[in-house]
């Protein structure tokens, strides 16, 4: 299914799962994939994706190259860690203060030029892609946007990643309650409302390099505001 039918069919209906619905804290673990999940029609109320096998099957093989419990847990624990990453903290901060952005990651990053580089990349694609959704409405300020930087894309992804494989037999539902508690608690350590979390989505895709970022925000503001939606009724994560 191309992304703009994807676009259609998450704009068309939310798929709720009504025979094995979650509440509670449960579901907060679940609705940190909520904009993963609307991406893909899928549940956003269950552990379930309401996907068939071979939907699933492509999605993890095709775009993350998981055939395997082993696969699974090392891209799980890749997302999960990516925010932790101290350096990329250095990046923000050479943005906020182009003028001595050179200094400041030199002082900030490892001895070793191609370490150097690498994030000299990340910050150069923070210029592209920071006008354009500041200028989109998604953050109020370069200092929101610098608190809760890509998390809600990094947790996010983790946590519809996880159900996926839960349903191919690649993680356990210990397992699986196990990725979307520590998903919750690593989002909640950045963003504080669910719309910083969507808006950290819908940021942490554009930098990724993903497109039509209009049809995401379209996706974000419907999850917040539909009255079927399960985040409708939640501002706080």
């Amino acid at each position: 299914m191309s992304f703009l039918k994807k676009i259609f069919r998450a704009f068309s209906d939310f798929r709720l799962n009504n025979t094995q619905p979650l509440y509670g804290q449960q579901l907060d673990h679940i609705l940190v994939g909520s904009m993963y999940a609307s991406q893909q029609s899928a549940y956003l109320n269950s552990f379930v994706t309401g996907l068939s096998k071979n939907e699933i099957k492509k999605l993890l093989q095709d775009y993350w190259d998981i055939y395997s419990s082993e696969d699974a847990k090392e891209i799980l624990s890749s997302l999960i860690e990516r925010n932790n990453d101290t350096y990329i903290s250095v990046v923000y901060e050479a943005y906020g203060n182009k003028e001595n952005y050179v200094e400041i990651l030199k002082s900030g990053l490892p001895d070793d030029e191609s370490i150097f580089q690498q994030y000299l990349q990340i910050y150069r694609k923070l210029g592209n892609v920071i006008p354009e959704v500041t200028a989109q409405g998604l953050f109020e300020n370069y200092s929101a946007l610098e608190k809760i930087k890509d998390a809600g894309w990094n947790y996010g992804r983790a946590s519809f990643i996880a159900r996926c494989c839960f349903e191919m037999d690649y993680l356990s539902e210990n397992e699986l309650k196990q990725y979307l508690e520590a998903s919750y608690d690593g989002l909640k350590k950045f963003c504080k409302t669910w719309r910083e979390y969507t808006s950290s989505y819908v940021y942490g895709r554009a930098l990724w390099g993903g497109s039509h970022n209009g049809g995401m925000i379209s996706i974000a503001e419907d999850l917040l505001n539909n009255k079927d939606s399960p985040l409708k009724a939640k501002k706080y994560i």
